[in-house]
């Protein structure tokens, strides 16, 4: 196909000779396809760089909806905003970790709030007077006075289920600690390292201890023993739960928020990084993230209490605690890959290898394929999918070639020619209408308020008619005139313009019945079935429009087959 002017009469070219005309089709297929795979790669790009460790601006602060700072830059100052707090009689406490965890289970029996930095006293001392005053409880926490980080997840579960907390020292533990601890359940907080078994000869003990500071933290918040122990397991949907997040490099800044173990929204300490948020914690949050069953106000709700500076717990685990403990519609959500969006997002990957494949296989399997069919079927495939690659077979295997005609003809059945003819009157105006959606998400679509207060208010609203006509209107004018005109004025010998008149009302039916299809489940989808818009960053966005598009395909194969029996379409390229 050659175009001299167009007036002039459109001869026929071989597919591989290029044109003024099909240079500008193929850099048109080349953007579209090039915004497609920006848009899919935007979604990996965020994942890659705002992923846990991020630095998540919009989230710094000291007040986010599901993390709060406590204020205060020493132990001091942030034990005093705890007691500011949460109120009621005070209990001064030592300076020191390992006390202030051995009197905490006291101030907690007596529904005194513990104060830290402002008593006296050793953390053997403060142990014994604890367990005198407790000596109903049948379990004790043994602590060690080494490497105190250990000490404290275990005394916030002692706090609350008031528990005496009781130390071993590095010979093992005390003769006269020994003797009170017999009879007892022994939950010893302490990795083999620090406190062997063989110290705890004689002794009814549980190791409820890990190495890994991390890991030891969680599984404090994990462990139930009968009445004893917060028992929150991952899986644990319906809870309102609350966790203190404090770095184990800085155990008196946990030590000062003791208080929240056992007043106001009470919960366990969390161990976190200074910069990020561990791995471990991290997926333990999102597993933890609660699900809603209608609406987001109904909860369930979590909170996060960050205790110390930022020089000792940064914004960037603040952020993400509060990113993963936000509430999510139960059976979708929306951050993070759900099933639904894996679905998606193998839908596709299967569309993209098969269009890479078409892309080489029409050339060298097919060779009376013309020049536009080869820009169609990649383009299609990767845009429809596994829907797209079953029509590509159906359209081409075992299909004999007609060549007696003015160029080779595919012999078809109807349906088969109306699956042919579909997928050229729609592809590319379908993968443009896609790639125009996403940077109008982007970018921010268009409202004309001119329209405002007037009985064609609608027209002005971005979500409906314009969007309509900025997408399938361009779509079909991007069709007839680039792609379907000069094909068809190439198949019947005819000069350009007269192609463009026979292609313009077969595109404008093509693309307004896949618009019916792709509009009808999109909307429903982001109305009914999803509980947010499908915005140009969610997982979830292929998931939509790749669908949508499919079942735009299907939409618009109906009107096709009637135009093949009628003879308006021949599907046979």
């Amino acid at each position: 196909m050659s175009l001299n002017a167009p007036s002039g009469t459109m001869k026929m070219t071989p597919p591989t000779q290029m044109t003024p005309l099909r240079w500008v089709a193929w850099l048109t297929i080349l953007t579209v396809t090039g915004v497609l795979l920006a848009a899919l790669s935007y979604i990996w790009v965020l994942a890659a760089f705002y992923g846990p460790g991020s630095d998540q601006a919009s989230r710094i602060g000291y007040s986010l909806k599901n993390a709060q700072r406590i204020v205060g830059d020493t132990p001091a100052a942030a034990a005093r905003s705890v007691a500011a707090m949460v109120g009621g009689a005070t209990l001064a406490a030592p300076a020191d970790p390992l006390a202030a965890a051995a009197l905490a289970p006291l101030a907690s029996a007596r529904g005194q709030t513990l104060v830290y930095g402002g008593g006296t006293g050793s953390a053997d001392a403060l142990a014994a007077q604890t367990l005198a005053a407790l000596p109903g409880s049948r379990f004790v926490v043994l602590a060690s006075l080494r490497e105190p980080a250990y000490a404290l997840p275990a005394a916030y579960a002692a706090t609350h289920f008031r528990v005496p907390v009781v130390y071993a020292d590095a010979g093992g533990v005390p003769q006269d600690v020994l003797g009170t601890l017999r009879g007892k359940t022994v939950l010893v907080a302490v990795p083999e390292r620090l406190l062997p078994q063989s110290a705890l000869n004689g002794l009814d003990t549980v190791r409820v201890a890990r190495d890994d500071l991390y890991q030891h933290a969680l599984l404090w918040a994990r462990y139930r023993n009968g009445a004893f122990g917060w028992g929150l397991e991952r899986g644990r949907k319906d809870a309102y739960a609350n966790f203190v997040l404090a770095n184990p490099a800085d155990p008196a800044f946990a030590a000062a928020a003791l208080p929240l173990a056992y007043r106001g929204n009470y919960g366990p300490l969390i161990y976190t990084a200074r910069d990020v948020l561990p791995p471990v914690v991290d997926q333990y949050f999102w597993y933890f993230s609660p699900d809603f069953f209608d609406r987001p106000s109904d909860g369930p709700f979590m909170n996060v209490r960050v205790v110390g500076p930022t020089t000792s717990v940064g914004y960037v685990p603040q952020a993400r605690s509060d990113f993963a403990l936000e509430t999510h519609p139960y059976r979708n959500q929306v951050q993070g890959m759900s099933g639904l969006a894996v679905l998606g997002w193998a839908w596709v990957f299967v569309g993209l290898a098969g269009a890479i494949w078409a892309l080489f296989a029409i050339p060298a399997r097919i060779p009376d394929a013309g020049f536009y069919p080869r820009l169609y079927w990649p383009l299609a495939i990767f845009v429809l999918g596994p829907v797209g690659l079953i029509a590509f077979v159906a359209s081409y295997q075992g299909r004999m070639v007609n060549r007696t005609q003015r160029m080779p003809v595919f012999v078809r059945p109807p349906w088969a020619r109306a699956v042919s003819a579909t997928i050229m009157g729609m592809s590319v105006g379908m993968a443009f209408m896609i790639a125009v959606m996403y940077l109008l998400m982007l970018n921010g679509m268009p409202l004309f308020t001119w329209l405002s207060f007037t009985p064609l208010f609608w027209l002005g609203s971005p979500m409906a008619a314009l969007m309509w006509i900025l997408m399938v209107g361009l779509a079909i004018l991007l069709s007839t005139f680039l792609f379907m005109g000069p094909m068809l004025a190439e198949m019947n010998l005819q000069p350009y313009w007269q192609g463009v008149r026979m292609a313009f009302p077969t595109v404008a039916v093509s693309m307004i019945a896949a618009s019916v299809g792709m509009f009808g489940l999109a909307w429903w989808w982001q109305n009914w079935a999803l509980p947010d818009m499908a915005s140009a960053e969610l997982w979830l966005w292929p998931t939509v429009f790749w669908w949508a598009a499919a079942m735009g395909f299907l939409t618009a194969l109906i009107p096709n087959y009637w135009l093949v029996r009628l003879g308006r379409k021949q599907g046979g390229m």
